[in-house]
C-alpha cells in the first residue's frame, strides 16, 4: 500500500463482509453462458437463508444491489443468459399468486391479495436479493456491545401529499401511528441541544482549499470564512438575504410558468446574475431529492425546498402546472412523518409479520425494531405465503386461458439453477425497465413506456465511528461537502423505541450516513441517471473505503478525528437503480392524462398485474402501497 493508504488506515481490519454464499453463483454462470444444472428438488432445502445464523442485516461491504443479485439480470437483458432457461426444473408448486420483488410494494401485493381472496391463500414472493425489503433495507451493527441501526435505503415516512386511505389504512392495520410515534419515540432536538448544528465543508480540489465553516450561507459569519471570492461572498449574500423581485412585471402564475422552464443554474447565472464562482456551492443542494445537480432540476421545483433567490419574487403559495411530483406536492404541504432507526425496513419487517408471523417474533410495532428475523421459517411448506430470496425472476408468461386455474408461469434462477413455479395471478413488483425481459409477451407500446423509466442511481454509505468526539468539537451534526465524492455527511438521527436507544454521549460508538448521487452536469435528468449507473456498477469497494476515509479525515481532522482508528465498519449500500423517476419539466413532456409512460407500462396483461413505485413515478412508500393496491383490485375486483 501507498503511505496515504496506510495513512488512511485501508490495512486496518475493519467489517467488510460481502455476502455471496449460494447467490453470486447464478450470476457466475449466466455471465459465462454456461448451462444451469438439473437438481434433485430437495437440494432446495440447503438454500443460503435456511441455513442456521442467515441474518443479512448485519453484514457489511457492498450491499444495496449487492454482489449475485443483479448479474443474471443483466446476462438477460444483454440476450447472453443461459438457453436452458427454456427449461427449468418444475418445482410441482401451484399458487394464487406469485410477487415478483419483496420491497414494500411486492410485499404489500401479498396482503392486499389474501386480504381479498382469504387466509388460506397461496403466495409466493420471489427477491433477488438476499434480504427482503427492496430498497427498504436495514443496516444493522453491533457496536460497544449494543445495536445500532440506520437505514440503507429508504429513510422514513414522509411523502410531499397525505397519505392515501389505502396506505394511511395499511399502516395502521400494521400498528403504525407515524404522529404518535414521532411524538413519543423521536428526538430531532437532540443535537441542537448539545449545540451541534450544520456546516459546509469546502474542499482544496474544488475551492483551493480544505475547511470546515460551521453555519449556513446566509449568515455574515460563515461568508467571512468561506474560502471564497470577494464577489462571490457578495452575490451569495444578496441572493440569500436580499428581497429582490428578478422578474418583474410578471404576475405570480408567470413567474412560475417562467420559472419551471429554466434551471435553477440558469436562474442563478442569467436572473440573479451571480458570478459563475457561486455556482459550486450550490450545485449539488438537489443531489438528496433528485440524484442530480441544479443544472438539471427547475427553478420552480427548487422554490419549495427553500434555496435562496426566492424571496422577493412575492410567490403565491401552492403548487403550479409543470412542476415535478414531489415539490409540487410539498408546495401544497405534505404528510406526516416519522423515522424508524432502521428506515422502512420496520415497515417491512412489520408487513412480514403479518404475512408470515413464526418468523418475526414480538407483537408491537416498537418490539419489531429489535426482533431478530428466523430467515429459516419465511420459505417452510407448511406455509401459506413464502418469501423466496436470492430468487431472480428470468421469465414470466401466461400460460393458460384467462380464467384457466392455473394462467401464469413463472421460470426463476436460485443458486445456480432454474425452477419453474405456476400460479392463477402473478403481480409484477419490480423494476419496471426490467419487466420487458422478463414478459416479451407485452405489446411494443408497452414495453417501451417501461423501459422510460429510467431510476435514480445513488449510494447511502453507512460508516461506524468508534466515537463522536471530532462532531462535537467543531460543533457539528451534518454537513454539506458541495465538492465532495459524498454530497452529505450527518450523525444518525435519534430515535429511542421499543428496546432501542440511540447513543447520547460523544464518547460512545456511532454510525454516520454519507449520500453519494453520481452525476453528469450538462447532461439531461435520464441521461445522467444512465451514466451514473454505469458509474456505480464498475466502482469496487475498495474505492468507496477509500473515498470514504479520505473525506472523513480532511472534514473531521481539526476536531481529532482518525481516519485509521476511528472508523470500525462500513457499509456502501449502493443503488444503480435506486428512486423512481419523477418527470421533469426540464427535459420530459407534458403527457396528457393517461398517456404518461409509467400510465401505459403499468397496464394489466391478461393474469399479470404491475405495481411499484415505478408505477406511480413517485419514489415514495405510499405510492409503492397504493400500486399494489391497484395492482391486486385490477386481477381480483370486480
Amino acid at each position: 500500500m501507498t503511505g496515504r493508504e496506510t495513512r488512511l488506515g485501508m490495512s486496518r481490519p475493519i467489517t467488510r463482509r460481502d455476502f455471496i454464499d449460494g447467490i453470486a453463483v447464478t450470476a457466475a454462470l449466466a455471465a459465462s453462458g454456461r448451462a444451469l444444472a438439473a437438481v434433485d428438488p430437495e437440494a432446495v432445502a440447503s438454500a443460503p437463508q435456511d441455513r442456521p445464523g442467515y441474518y443479512p442485516p448485519t453484514l457489511t461491504g457492498m450491499r444495496g444491489s449487492h454482489p449475485g443479485s443483479f448479474e443474471a439480470a443483466h446476462a438477460l437483458r444483454d440476450g447472453t443468459f443461459p438457453k436452458s432457461v427454456a427449461r427449468p426444473i418444475e418445482t410441482g408448486e401451484d399458487y394464487d399468486l406469485i410477487v415478483v420483488g419483496g420491497g414494500i410494494s411486492g410485499l404489500a401485493a401479498a396482503y392486499f391479495y389474501r386480504a381479498r381472496a382469504g387466509e388460506g391463500t397461496r403466495i409466493l414472493i420471489l427477491d433477488n436479493h438476499d434480504d427482503f425489503g427492496g430498497h427498504a433495507k436495514r443496516n444493522e451493527f453491533e457496536l460497544g456491545g449494543k445495536i445500532q441501526l440506520i437505514n440503507g435505503g429508504t429513510l422514513g415516512i414522509d411523502s410531499p401529499r397525505p397519505y392515501s386511505e389505502i396506505a394511511a389504512d395499511l399502516l395502521t392495520a400494521l400498528g403504525i401511528d407515524p404522529v404518535g410515534l414521532a411524538a413519543h419515540h423521536a428526538d430531532p432536538g437532540f443535537y441542537p441541544w448539545l449545540g451541534l448544528g450544520s456546516g459546509v465543508f469546502f474542499d482544496k480540489e474544488t475551492f483551493a482549499v480544505d475547511r470546515l465553516v460551521n453555519g449556513k450561507p446566509s449568515s455574515s459569519e460563515f461568508l467571512e470564512l468561506a474560502p471564497l471570492s470577494e464577489i462571490a461572498r457578495r452575490d451569495i449574500r444578496r441572493l440569500e438575504t436580499e428581497p429582490i423581485d428578478y422578474l418583474p412585471g410578471l404576475s405570480s402564475s408567470e413567474k412560475k410558468a417562467r420559472l419551471s422552464r429554466i434551471s435553477y443554474r440558469d436562474f442563478l447565472l442569467d436572473l440573479v446574475k451571480v458570478d459563475p464562482s457561486v455556482i459550486p456551492l450550490y450545485q449539488s443542494r438537489t443531489h438528496g431529492e433528485w440524484g442530480v445537480g441544479i443544472d438539471a432540476v427547475s427553478a420552480l421545483d427548487v422554490w419549495p425546498f427553500g434555496l435562496p433567490g426566492f424571496q422577493g419574487l412575492r410567490l403565491d403559495a401552492g403548487s403550479a402546472p409543470h412542476m415535478g411530483y414531489t415539490p409540487g406536492g410539498y408546495a401544497d404541504g405534505g404528510s406526516y412523518k416519522f423515522h424508524f432507526p432502521d428506515g422502512n425496513a420496520s415497515i417491512a419487517r412489520l408487513l412480514v409479520r403479518n404475512l408470515i408471523p413464526q418468523a418475526v417474533p414480538g407483537s408491537t410495532v416498537e418490539d419489531v425494531v429489535t426482533a431478530r428475523i428466523d430467515y429459516g421459517k419465511l420459505d417452510q411448506p407448511d406455509n401459506a405465503t413464502h418469501i423466496r430470496l436470492g430468487s431472480l425472476a428470468v421469465a414470466v408468461r401466461s400460460s393458460g386461458p384467462a380464467g384457466s386455474p392455473v394462467a401464469v408461469e413463472v421460470v426463476y434462477s436460485r443458486m445456480d439453477r432454474l425452477y419453474s413455479t405456476r400460479a392463477k395471478h402473478c403481480v409484477l413488483a419490480c423494476w419496471s425497465m426490467m419487466i420487458p425481459y422478463l414478459c416479451p409477451q407485452l405489446p411494443e407500446t408497452q414495453k417501451a413506456a417501461l423501459h422510460y423509466l429510467v431510476k435514480v442511481p445513488l449510494v447511502y454509505t453507512n460508516v461506524a465511528l468508534s466515537n463522536w468526539r471530532a462532531f462535537a468539537a467543531l460543533g457539528v451534526s451534518a454537513i454539506h461537502c458541495p465538492g465532495s465524492y459524498h454530497s452529505s455527511v450527518r450523525l444518525n438521527p435519534v430515535t429511542d423505541i421499543g428496546a432501542y436507544r440511540s447513543p447520547r454521549s460523544p464518547d460512545e460508538p456511532i454510525l454516520v450516513r454519507m449520500v453519494r448521487t453520481p452525476c453528469r452536469p450538462g447532461l439531461s435528468e435520464r441521461d445522467q441517471h444512465r451514466a451514473g449507473r454505469a458509474e456505480l456498477l464498475t466502482t469496487g469497494f475498495a474505492t468507496f473505503e477509500e473515498q470514504i476515509r479520505d473525506q472523513l479525515g480532511r472534514m473531521l481532522g481539526p476536531g481529532g478525528f482518525d481516519p485509521a482508528h476511528d472508523i470500525t465498519a462500513i457499509t456502501v449500500n449502493r443503488w444503480p437503480h435506486g428512486y423512481a423517476y419523477e418527470y421533469n419539466p426540464l427535459s420530459d413532456p407534458d403527457w396528457p392524462k393517461g398517456e404518461a409512460p409509467h400510465e401505459i407500462g403499468r397496464a394489466r396483461f391478461g393474469p399479470i398485474a404491475i405495481a411499484n413505485s415505478d408505477a406511480a413515478a413517485a419514489a415514495y412508500t405510499d405510492a409503492a402501497i397504493d400500486q399494489a393496491h391497484r395492482a391486486v383490485e385490477e386481477l381480483l375486483g370486480a
